[in-house]
């Protein structure tokens, strides 16, 4: 009797323990994980794409062997991005060709914006030597004709190179004569600018004291027009 009394028990308490497990609330530790990403791209602008409102130059009754001082206009790296810069400058006289125009310029880099007055005084002691021929800045220094410009602050002159001035000639006799220049400048390390770096260039023009009367009452253009592309390996703009 005592046997069948331990075995109904033992029975009993195994129905409790499945009823008891049915009816209970279920937990399990637990672990996760996950990955994302998103890339925001870069901005590549100079000047904000806008044009530049400061003319060039503004001159009246302009004659030979006269000067033209240019005046400064500044290119802003207003993207996110290097950027080298290409700039083109087209000369044209409507009554005959711009042969005898030379164009000079002048060009300053710096980390912050440079005021007007600023560029006039780096400028005036890089021109000094300019209009005596020498358009060299490293020969400049080495002779001592410029003094020492602000730390960070780089420069950069020069004139068409023979190169381009014969690459013009050729164009205007090979294809129609139009009397018109285009002189290629930058595409260097010079005018590679960074986003928080700053180009202030001028260009000066001279006309030759060979022009002759057919430049009586001539009306010459300028025109720069400037391209900035990312400093990318190869992306160096073709000659």
């Amino acid at each position: 009797m005592k046997n069948i009394k331990k075995a109904l028990l033992a029975t009993s308490m195994a129905g409790a323990l499945v009823v008891s497990a049915g009816y209970g609330t279920y937990s399990w530790f637990t672990s996760s994980t996950q990955a994302a990403g998103s890339i925001q791209n870069g901005t590549l602008s100079v000047n904000n794409g806008q044009t530049i409102t400061t003319k060039l130059f503004d001159g009246a009754r302009f004659a030979p062997s006269q000067v033209i001082w240019g005046n400064m206009v500044t290119l802003d790296n207003t993207g996110d991005l290097d950027q080298t810069l290409k700039l083109t400058y087209n000369a044209s006289v409507d009554k005959a060709p711009a042969t005898p125009y030379k164009i000079m310029y002048i060009a300053f880099k710096s980390k912050t914006m440079p005021t007007q007055d600023e560029l006039l005084d780096w400028r005036i002691q890089w021109e000094k030597g300019f209009f005596n021929g020498n358009f060299n800045p490293n020969a400049m220094a080495k002779n001592g004709q410029v003094s020492t410009l602000p730390a960070g602050v780089q420069v950069v002159t020069g004139e068409a190179t023979l190169d381009d001035v014969q690459a013009a000639a050729a164009v205007r006799t090979a294809v129609n004569a139009d009397g018109t220049k285009k002189y290629k400048i930058g595409n260097d390390e010079f005018f590679t600018l960074k986003s928080d770096e700053y180009i202030s260039i001028a260009f000066d023009v001279k006309m030759d004291d060979n022009a002759g009367n057919e430049y009586q009452g001539a009306k010459y253009d300028g025109n720069l027009q400037v391209q900035a592309k990312q400093t990318d390996f190869g992306s160096k703009y073709d000659k």
